[in-house]
């Protein structure tokens, strides 16, 4: 296997915990997706292991339509791909399988992942199924409640990112969890793979399969809600391998991104500085991102479409799905949120659209 560089399409041999390519001016930044895969038979899309060897069928996910909410949206022709169906209620499911499979191949006998909450929970039970240590790494602001569920499945360290300039790289999720197992709990690895969102270009793969699911549809667009953004990546590039028309629309909280201001301002390579977190959204929100080179790409083709939405739309778009029996937590809101916004994209009404509800609250 091989990554690629979308910016010099120059190749790299494929390694855990590459991401960056290594003759990029920051070595922050990813520019990095997998050029080559493994045919899986029961799917038509390439990933990057022999066989699975843990699932829990995170696939599939159901298609529906509703007419209440089509007529609220002025949209005929939505619908609604609903991830909360799969096994831990978030589309972040489909990652961790797509992970420990490929831990599993590689060897691999320690994950660690910095994560807000889905990333994490999902991961420690699949871990918990391969008899894989895991570890979440949380900053401060992650609430006690959601570090209690974190804890049901392995270790959690809450770590104050300032330390790393708001900035950490899979170099320092390892040596995190290094150090805190080697003397907090007398164990040691002889592999630990670093698989935080956007960090990670193998594991973007994983929504790819997303995208196959509902290709006989042929949508114009696909509308995404995005904090590391893997998720629309890996669409992008499905859409790419079947040489379809489907254009993305990507949707985040107002203000807390920093691909608006890469795109103002003509550079792929951006952090927002003195950020402070302000949305309800807040699993979306995010001063950085790896992978903003790759997202400087795919905005920069003709037809892909970035939106904002404010708090205010959040929450009243949210009383309006939960009134209709749809469940879904706050970062799956902003993609049916961007149709009610003041700033709504500029597209045909009748135009086939697709909105990705990524997942809902996770109930215990």
């Amino acid at each position: 296997m091989n990554l690629k560089c979308v910016k010099t399409w120059k190749t790299f041999p494929f390694s855990l915990n590459v991401f960056n390519n290594p003759e990029a001016n920051d070595p922050k930044f990813s520019n990095l997706i997998l050029e080559w895969w493994y045919k899986v038979e029961w799917y038509q899309s390439l990933v990057p292991f022999k066989k699975e060897y843990i699932s829990y069928w995170a696939k599939n996910s159901p298609l529906t339509s509703n007419k209440t909410l089509s007529k609220l949206l002025w949209l005929p022709q939505v619908k609604i791909k609903d991830e909360s169906y799969n096994p831990y209620g978030t589309h972040k499911d489909r990652r961790s399988e797509y992970i420990v499979n490929v831990a599993i191949e590689n060897n691999i006998d320690k994950i660690v992942c910095l994560t807000a909450w889905n990333a994490g929970y999902s991961l420690s039970r699949y871990c918990a199924r391969a008899g894989i240590d895991y570890t979440s790494l949380v900053f401060p602001r992650v609430s006690d409640d959601r570090k209690e569920t974190l804890k049901e499945r392995w270790q959690v360290i809450t770590i104050d990112g300032w330390r790393y300039n708001g900035i950490l790289r899979p170099r320092d999720f390892q040596q995190i969890v290094a150090e805190y197992d080697q003397y907090e709990r007398v164990k040691t690895w002889q592999k630990i793979w670093a698989v935080t969102n956007s960090f990670e270009p193998i594991s973007i793969n994983a929504y790819k399969e997303l995208f196959y699911e509902i290709k006989e549809e042929d949508p114009d667009y696909v509308v995404v809600p995005c904090g590391s953004w893997d998720i629309l990546i890996g669409i992008w590039l499905a859409i790419k391998e079947l040489w379809m028309k489907t254009k993305i629309i990507g949707v985040w909280p107002h203000n807390e991104h920093p691909l608006k201001n890469a795109l103002k301002y003509w550079i792929d390579e951006f952090y927002i500085e003195n950020y402070r977190e302000n949305s309800v959204a807040e699993k979306l929100t995010t001063p950085f991102t790896a992978v903003l080179p790759i997202l400087y790409k795919i905005f920069s083709e003709n037809g892909n479409i970035y939106c904002e939405v404010s708090n205010e739309e959040i929450l009243k778009t949210r009383d309006i799905i939960e009134w209709l029996w749809f469940k879904v937590e706050n970062s799956a809101v902003p993609a049916f949120a961007t149709f009610l916004s003041q700033n709504k994209p500029n597209i045909d009404e009748n135009s086939k659209i697709i909105i990705i509800s990524t997942g809902k609250w996770i109930e215990n």
